[in-house]
């Protein structure tokens, strides 16, 4: 399957699992929603004090899947890259706007550190 339609795919689960690497170099998983599809890029927001941002800044290595209601497993590796610091008000507000809970998540102006 070419990437655009792994893409695609995960676009329609709605929570990805994150697998990432950390300071000891075991694998660590998590569930993530705050996620926007781009073409091929998957932008998704995190806490920058959480081990899960520390794990991308220290690594950056990340394999994400997903289970389609069509029992389909996607899964895409890569690496994490930060958005440009210029772009990051862009894409967190996108990301809000698309997944209102995050206001719950990050109330106020602590979404500022998301």
């Amino acid at each position: 399957m070419d990437v655009k339609t792994c893409i695609k795919k995960l676009g329609c689960v709605g929570v990805l699992n994150f697998a990432t690497v950390d300071e000891d170099g075991a694998p660590q998983v998590r569930n993530i929603s705050a996620i926007h599809y781009e073409g091929t890029d998957i932008y998704f927001l995190t806490a920058r004090g959480k081990a899960f941002a520390r794990q991308l800044y220290g690594d950056g290595r990340v394999q994400i899947s997903g289970y389609t209601r069509y029992k389909e497993t996607i899964r895409v590796s890569g690496t994490a890259l930060e958005v440009p610091e210029d772009e990051q008000i862009k894409w967190r507000d996108i990301l809000y706007r698309e997944q209102p809970y995050l206001e719950n998540v990050y109330p106020g102006e602590s979404h500022r550190q998301a």
